[in-house]
């Protein structure tokens, strides 16, 4: 068997050739992809594919969706009152009463400054005299405009009460 000595010594030869046969016999024209076909469900019913769309989110369970009922303790936050049952709205309309109003829980937790410049510490918000500042309580916050700050208490009026609050240390 005899091959051709110039064509065994040199493999880059070889691959320059098989490149340009590839080139040759891909470059041809190139078929047409064949034309989408619409389904004859679509077209017949256009609502078709949201109820097929709904069937599938009936059909999608989440583990977060299906929490455990609530009974018993958290087992990594047992001071939580997360899964504590909450009362419906319906039981209280059925008892005829309404809720009243909770008032807002406002606490003068400190005055500190000299006796010309004074600042209160209303629930966790620094405020000095003739200040309006929101101050967080329970249910949100509250508007709240300092009038006066003595030694040991201060004097508030919160937005919507017709009269101003006292508010003093320990109380």
């Amino acid at each position: 068997m005899s091959t051709d000595p110039t064509l065994s010594r040199c493999p880059t030869a070889l691959a320059v050739i098989g490149l340009a046969l590839l080139c040759v016999v891909g470059c041809g024209k190139p078929t047409p992809p064949p034309p989408a076909v619409k389904p004859a469900a679509a077209t017949a019913n256009p609502s078709a594919s949201a109820t097929s769309t709904n069937d599938l989110a009936l059909q999608y369970i989440s583990v977060f969706e299906a929490l455990p009922p609530a009974q018993g303790k958290d087992p990594f936050f047992p001071k939580s009152h997360r899964r504590d049952p909450v009362p419906t709205p319906g039981t209280q309309a059925a008892a005829g009463s309404t809720p009243a109003p909770v008032a807002p829980v406002l606490v003068l937790k400190g005055v500190v400054g000299s006796k010309t410049r004074r600042f209160a510490l209303i629930n966790s918000e620094a405020m000095t005299v003739g200040e309006t500042s929101s101050v967080r309580v329970p249910d949100g916050r509250v508007r709240v405009r300092c009038v006066e700050i003595g030694p040991d208490y201060v004097w508030i009026k919160v937005e919507g009460e017709e009269q101003p609050k006292r508010l003093e240390l320990g109380k």
